[in-house]
């Protein structure tokens, strides 16, 4: 609750029956901050306006509204997940990120729309997905795949400065009943 932005490690989970373009251990971490954050919100919760997820993938998509399925909170089941093209414009009090990749192939597609401006290097993307959220960001991903990317593993360091990284030994909290 203290940390504007938070950064939770996922596992790599590459496995021959499911897409690439799904993280099954993501979509677990996803799906346990969405419930520890429902019974925070409390009466308050509004599926339109407290928690959104964005992520790449429509197979991701589909995988957390599988896990959500699971939870049985009806409530839950109403929240917006979708890609960050289709994010723009929408705002909500949480935004949970969830980068999704497996392969360093995969960074392309999570890249594709950076450029530089002034010296500086901008990812559209990125910066979509990082604007949505009005009070709290939270971010999942597989660290050592992300830290090949200078901005990632920039965003990631910044995280950790900022005491919002939540690294093994804190990621047990997230595990809720």
């Amino acid at each position: 609750k203290k940390h504007r932005m938070v950064f939770i490690p996922s596992k790599p989970c590459r496995q021959l029956n499911i897409s690439e373009k799904v993280n099954t251990d993501e979509a677990r971490i996803i799906t346990n901050l969405l419930k520890r954050l429902y019974r925070q919100i409390g009466k308050n919760f509004s599926p339109q306006k407290s928690i959104g997820v964005i992520v790449p993938y429509r197979n991701q998509i589909a995988m957390i509204r599988k896990e959500i399925d699971k939870l049985g909170i009806e409530a839950l089941q109403k929240i917006s997940i979708d890609t960050v093209e289709r994010y723009q414009g929408s705002q909500r009090e949480v935004i949970i990120y969830s980068f999704t990749i497996q392969h360093q192939y995969q960074m392309s597609f999570l890249t594709s729309n950076t450029f530089v401006e002034d010296g500086v290097v901008i990812d559209r993307k990125l910066n979509v997905a990082l604007t949505r959220a009005r009070q709290q960001m939270l971010i999942t991903g597989y660290e050592p795949l992300l830290e090949r990317n200078e901005i990632f593993k920039d965003l990631i360091k910044h995280i950790k400065q900022k005491g919002g990284y939540m690294g093994a030994s804190k990621y047990v909290i997230f595990d809720v009943k």
